[in-house]
Order: structure tokens, then C-alpha cells, then sequence
């Protein structure tokens, strides 16, 4: 039943014009509501959860999200300043010191942004293809809050 299940999801979708991305699971999908609302809260990540990891260690928040490549990122370029920061400053060198400061100030900026909002835009994709949400709608209340608050007058 399960193979057959997933033998006409992917002949329905190779038989459509649509890309298989861009077709949800919609009425036609083998699967009740209650199975995809199941997946999506096994797959779905917390943008919170994310940005406070991120703030304790570089990079792991962007690695609870599944974005290992912005993680190592952030973490390289994070200790890499870091120890600029610290060779100028004990060495008395305002200039590697400064340039250490903005290069791990950077980093931390980008990792603490690009997690929650990696963690925000996984889950639309997740809620889009589970047919949770129609695609290229918004729905109010289930991204996080500093999302909605950047839409501002933009919102259906």
C-alpha cells in the first residue's frame, strides 16, 4: 500500500506540468491531514531554538537549522577573528585588533541573523509541501515574530 502510495505520487507529479517542487500535496495527496500536520512537526525547526544556540556557540544554530555550510562559516570566521582580535591586542596593533573586531562582529551579526530566519523560511517550504499552506500565501501566526513585524503592510 505504501509503495503504491508513493508509485502514484511520483507519476502524478512527473505526469504533471508543474514541477514537483512547485505541486504541493493538495486533495489528491494519499495522505491525511492529521500524517502531514505529523511530519511537519518532526521536520520543522524552532526559529527561537535556532537563534539562541547561535548566540551560544557560532554556528550551531545555523547546524540545528541544517545549514551546515553558513555554520562552518560563521564558526571559521568567527574564531578567525577572535584570534585577530587578540594578536592586535596583545601586541598592540590597532589595526589587526580592529579588523579582528569587525570580522568577528560580522560573523556573530551573520550567524544570529541567518539562523532564525533560515529555521522561518524551512518551515513555509516544509508547510508549502506538505500542503499545509497554499503556495504564495501568507498565514498569520506561524512564522516568528520578527518576520511579520519586517512584512508590516505588505500582509493579505
Amino acid at each position: 500500500m505504501r509503495a503504491a502510495a508513493l508509485l502514484w505520487l511520483v507519476c502524478s507529479s512527473v505526469a504533471s506540468a508543474q514541477a514537483p517542487y512547485e505541486q504541493a500535496l493538495g486533495a489528491q495527496s494519499p495522505y491525511t491531514a492529521e500524517v502531514r500536520r505529523h511530519w511537519y512537526a518532526t521536520l520543522a525547526r524552532n526559529p527561537w531554538r535556532a537563534f539562541g544556540a547561535e548566540l551560544l556557540l557560532p554556528g550551531a544554530g545555523n547546524y540545528y537549522v541544517g545549514l551546515n555550510v553558513p555554520a562552518a562559516l560563521t564558526l571559521a570566521l568567527s574564531c578567525v577573528g577572535a584570534s585577530l582580535w587578540i594578536a592586535g591586542a596583545r601586541r598592540d596593533r590597532d589595526a589587526l585588533m580592529w579588523s579582528g573586531v569587525g570580522l568577528f562582529a560580522g560573523a556573530r551579526v551573520y550567524g544570529v541573523v541567518s539562523a532564525p530566519v533560515g529555521a522561518a523560511l524551512l518551515n513555509r517550504a516544509f508547510r508549502v509541501q506538505l500542503a499545509l499552506l497554499r503556495h504564495g500565501s501568507r498565514s498569520e501566526g506561524v512564522e516568528a515574530p520578527f518576520l511579520r513585524s519586517w512584512r508590516g503592510a505588505e500582509r493579505d
